[in-house]
């Protein structure tokens, strides 16, 4: 009976050092798995957003670009990894919609920025140009002129100011690439 009750308690103890086991080694696994998704920097984020936009894998690098924005919203890179988001919607995705989505946001929320004029040119390029929307183009331009009179891309603003809603043909600097 004894021999019996030992058994039992051994096979008991193995059975909870077993379980113990299993549990200690989902953990580790789990704390490794939840820690390489936390571990990527800035600069590992939009590179692989680079490395994916180059392989076509848009979605991918939209995840990655927002994962940087979300995880370090004060770190130099955010900036330009929303201007990026706004350039991949505008070029590779052809939605004009979010493309100033994503511009507007890098002139609110990363005001003082390096890329908050180009932003804001594009705004008002992509309202210009492509959706045609001549008031709201040149309200964003004004916008510009206001925040950015001393800005390299201020000629070029006045430019799309002076000949907003004139087809190509009817502006003369521009005559010469139509003919």
């Amino acid at each position: 009976m004894i021999a019996d009750v030992n058994s039992a308690s051994k096979k008991m103890r193995s059975t909870s050092k077993m379980k113990k086991l299993i549990i200690i080694c989902i953990s580790v696994i789990s704390l490794m798995i939840i820690s390489c998704e936390g571990t990527k920097t800035a600069e590992e984020y939009f590179t692989a957003a680079e490395v994916e936009r180059n392989a076509k894998n848009i979605k991918a690098s939209l995840e990655c670009l927002d994962n940087l924005i979300n995880h370090y919203p004060e770190h130099l890179l955010s900036p330009q990894a929303q201007y990026l988001m706004g350039d991949i919607y505008m070029n590779d995705l052809r939605d004009f919609d979010n493309a100033i989505s994503s511009y507007t946001k890098v002139v609110e929320n990363f005001s003082g920025s390096s890329h908050e004029a180009q932003a804001q040119f594009m705004v008002g390029y992509v309202q210009a140009n492509i959706l045609n929307n001549i008031d709201q183009a040149r309200i964003t331009y004004k916008i510009f002129l206001e925040k950015f009179p001393d800005h390299e891309l201020t000629p070029s603003v006045q430019f799309e100011i002076d000949n907003l809603g004139r087809d190509i043909n009817e502006i003369p600097v521009l005559k010469h690439i139509t003919s």
